[in-house]
């Protein structure tokens, strides 16, 4: 079994790529509203949250501590929904005028399509699956072979040789 472990890991090595952490990239897709001002802002409001929260024997400083860090969490609340806004407004006014059914109002009325992620797949039968678990049931008993002890025998009786 060592042996057969040796190989499939090499295999798997000299035939799969290996993500490096070089090329790691923004996971998620990021806000357009989101600024440099915006990060500057919520880094000095973390920072004034920590400084509250560690100050702990006097009573004076934590309240004053207290309150620096309220005003600064409202003034980033606010720098927040300024940026959104204005985002807003930039989209709206980006897309055509002369279409009434334009890319806004399919947004407000909710009639933007996501793409719907697959829940069911036909079986071999003509039957499809049922619900998302059925479905990765079904996939996995395709696509994951089944482990046979004669197969194993024949591989370890080979590399043996």
């Amino acid at each position: 079994m060592e042996i057969f472990d040796e190989t499939i890991q090499s295999t798997c090595k000299a035939t799969l790529k290996h993500r490096t952490l070089l090329h790691t990239s923004v996971k998620g897709k990021t806000v357009p509203w989101w600024t440099d001002d915006l990060r500057t802002i919520r880094k000095r409001t973390n920072a004034l949250r920590r400084r509250y929260q560690r100050t702990l024997h006097n009573d004076e400083l934590r309240e004053n501590r207290k309150t620096q860090y309220f005003e600064s969490k409202k003034r980033y609340q606010a720098a927040i929904r300024e940026a959104k806004l204005y985002s807003w407004k930039q989209y709206c006014s980006t897309t055509p005028s002369n279409n009434p059914w334009n890319a806004v109002y399919k947004l407000a009325r909710g009639k933007r399509r996501n793409m719907a992620a697959m829940t069911t797949l036909r079986k071999q039968d003509g039957t499809e699956t049922v619900n998302m678990s059925e479905t990765l049931e079904y996939m996995a008993q395709q696509l994951i072979p089944e482990d046979n002890n004669r197969e194993t025998q024949i591989i370890t009786e080979t590399y043996e040789d």
